[in-house]
């Protein structure tokens, strides 16, 4: 097509497009939890559904969502029950005195109940993978802990990815969602308005970000069907967003010289370390061999911490003294990896963020991840590398 051409074909799609104008007026809905910035927190998710689970909480219906929730557990641990109750067990008990905790052992949410002998362990990822090692060590000191209860391990996802223990069933958003919903809707009745109007928000945000909202996908795919050319015309002459975030990455860490030695190499790979952690030793020609990196792909920034190729010696070193230190450096692998040993990574900013945030937001949330990086893990880690030969 012509530049003529291309032009109309723009004009067509901004020109009284009905489809158009119900989807913006569907992502432009006020909702509290987005306004406050909550929708990728997995804390305030888990936070959120503490206090939904909770008999004792405000919300009003006693131990009606957890007994709903539980339901859904123990259905899904019927093909490997392990220990877990039975649907005739849970319809039996009265859930009235059950304790919901968060961050108990740094478990997301603990459901236990003492009276009929019953814990339940959900691990809660919104975006983030599992850690390593991690769902093992939950579930090691709940067995500790809880001997001679009935347990439910959970890991709940986006979508209900695998995990990595075989205790735990996967359970995804989506399932937690039509619980909330048709809890909301049986019960309706005996809520307050305040109340209906706070989970409702919630099912709306989580349709809207985190599951599939089938609604929003007709439109979109409706949308592209009628304007394939005006959208891929758009697409084509869009800004280039990694370039983008790789600019508003690199001003921010070069911002912080008094904290931090900064490697800038693309817009792909920043490199960097805190001040206190530049030891020639941990070098090779100028060149971090153990490096703090902020990878720029994938539509998404996350951080990795690894050793990267340099004399073998002083990579095995720096291995030796990270396997001492777990707490700081991650469970390690058996072995040094061969050029590139990733000890962790975490996800930063995450694909729907990358897009949706505006160069301000990706910069709070660079921020943030690095104040929280230096708190939790900087000082450790630069004390951990004195042992390491200096000069």
């Amino acid at each position: 097509m012509n530049k003529i051409e291309d032009i109309e074909t723009l004009k067509s799609f901004i020109d009284d497009n009905e489809d158009l104008e119900r989807l913006e007026a569907i992502l432009d809905r006020f909702n509290i939890f987005e306004s406050l910035g909550l929708v990728r927190q997995e804390i305030r998710h888990s936070a959120f559904l503490r206090w939904l689970l909770d008999p004792t909480e405000t919300h009003g219906l006693g131990d009606y969502w957890l007994r709903r929730f539980l339901r859904i557990i123990i259905k899904a641990c019927e093909e490997n029950p392990r220990n877990a109750p039975s649907l005739f067990d849970l319809d039996g008990w009265d859930l009235g005195e059950t304790e919901v905790y968060k961050e108990w052992h740094n478990i997301d949410i603990l459901i236990l109940d003492n009276r009929n002998r019953f814990v339940c362990v959900l691990e809660n990822k919104v975006d983030a993978g599992e850690t390593r090692g991690q769902l093992q060590r939950y579930r090691k000191i709940v067995e500790q802990q809880f001997g001679g209860y009935k347990k439910a391990y959970v890991f709940l996802t986006k979508y209900g990815q695998k995990p990595s223990d075989e205790a735990y069933v996967q359970i995804g958003y989506k399932d937690v969602v039509l619980v909330v919903e048709n809890a909301l809707k049986r019960r309706e009745s005996q809520i307050n308005d305040d109340i209906k109007l706070f989970v409702g928000q919630y099912i709306d945000m989580v349709r809207r970000h985190i599951v599939e909202d089938s609604e929003i996908q007709e439109l979109c795919r409706g949308i592209y069907q009628k304007h394939r050319r005006a959208l891929d015309l758009i697409f084509d002459h869009r800004n280039d967003r990694q370039a983008a975030v790789g600019r508003v990455i690199r001003d921010y860490i070069l911002s912080l010289g008094e904290d931090l030695t900064s490697i800038v190499d693309t817009t792909t790979i920043i490199k960097f370390l805190p001040k206190h952690m530049d030891m020639p030793y941990i070098q090779d020609k100028g060149k971090p061999i153990l490096a703090w990196e902020l990878v720029n792909k994938g539509r998404q920034v996350r951080f990795d911490l690894q050793i990267r190729p340099g004399p073998e010696n002083k990579r095995e070193q720096i291995y030796e003294v990270a396997k001492r230190h777990p707490d700081v450096f991650g469970k390690p692998q058996e072995s040094l990896a061969k050029d590139f040993h990733l000890f962790f990574s975490e996800t930063w900013v995450s694909e729907d963020e990358y897009y949706e945030l505006d160069d301000e937001g990706i910069r709070q949330k660079i921020c943030q991840g690095i104040s929280n990086l230096l708190e939790t893990k900087g000082e450790g880690m630069a004390k951990a590398l004195k042992e390491l030969p200096q000069g």
